[in-house]
């Protein structure tokens, strides 16, 4: 019998209210879900060629794009790994931006403020190479960085991505339609001068990078820097589980209790630089929005 769902706030906020996205990455499921937990490449992949000049002063995101290399904050949870990207804001306060890797093979990003960005993404595997993603967020959260100053679509920033009509085969569903087979769609004169990629969305950014390590990446040429620290421990987190498993029977996180990642939450937030990573997420947690609590009150 298959466990049930996580109760992860996504997962319980009420069906009208939820959006949920299916999208199918042609690679192995382990590299597709760690470019969701790599804690600075939406400074450079996604708004690279973004000036601060151009982004609302008073908007929190202007500062991963102030200052692209954060550093990094990591801790062990119950259910799986959070960290914390975090960069200097305004005098005396700190930037950060929260995200999590749950077992087996879930993510929270940071996609908008912490108190009311509720999502969850789930990396299905599919086959070795292939992987099915599964993400789910609350229509009401607030909406990330998409647009300049004045209101014009930073170029390449689309969260909405098409994706080609539905077949019967195993493999044709939920395909996107700038894919590797078109060169995901690639406008060679906008990558000269508006955006690093040249490819239109968030999700197809994704897919170019991740898809072109090849279908399972190899890691035996990998050289690894501070940077990675989140993607390496979130590594040794599901080679354990899967020895655990193997060895003792002992079954991974979330298995038995899927209660245990009811509050956990990704985002973004700016705090005093005196304050504890630790401490500022669950104080803002304590006073966040909980659609799911508020539903279950009624």
């Amino acid at each position: 019998m298959a466990p049930p769902l996580p109760a992860f706030e996504a997962l319980r906020c009420p069906p009208e209210e939820t959006l949920v996205t299916c999208r199918q990455r042609e690679c192995n499921w382990v590299q597709a879900l760690e470019g969701d937990i790599d804690p600075s490449h939406f400074s450079f992949l996604h708004t690279g060629a973004v000036k601060v000049a151009d982004i609302d002063p008073n908007h929190s995101e202007r500062f991963q794009v102030l200052h692209r290399a954060p550093r990094y904050q990591v801790q062990q949870t119950d259910w799986g790994i959070m960290y914390a990207s975090v960069r200097p804001a305004d005098p005396g306060n700190l930037y950060y931006r929260y995200s999590h890797f749950a077992m087996p093979f879930w993510t929270m990003f940071p996609n908008g403020p912490l108190a009311d960005n509720i999502l969850a993404q789930a990396w299905v595997p599919m086959d070795d190479t292939h992987t099915m993603t599964f993400t789910a967020l609350w229509k009401r959260k607030t909406p990330p960085l998409e647009f300049t100053k004045d209101g014009t679509r930073i170029p390449g920033i689309d969260r909405l991505c098409e994706t080609l009509p539905n077949t019967a085969d195993w493999f044709g569903r939920w395909r996107l339609t700038a894919n590797k087979d078109n060169d995901y769609l690639i406008d060679r004169d906008s990558q000269r001068t508006d955006s690093f990629t040249g490819i239109w969305g968030v999700a197809p950014q994704d897919a170019a990078v991740t898809e072109s390590m090849g279908e399972i990446s190899d890691r035996t040429l990998e050289n690894l820097a501070p940077s990675d620290r989140m993607i390496v421990l979130t590594r040794r987190r599901q080679a354990a589980a899967a020895l655990a498993l193997r060895d003792h029977g002992t079954v991974p996180p979330l298995v038995d209790d899927p209660e245990a990642g009811r509050t956990a939450r990704a985002g973004d937030l700016i705090c005093p630089e005196s304050q504890s990573w630790l401490e500022i997420y669950e104080a803002t947690l304590g006073e966040a929005i909980h659609p799911t609590l508020k539903y279950a009150a009624e």
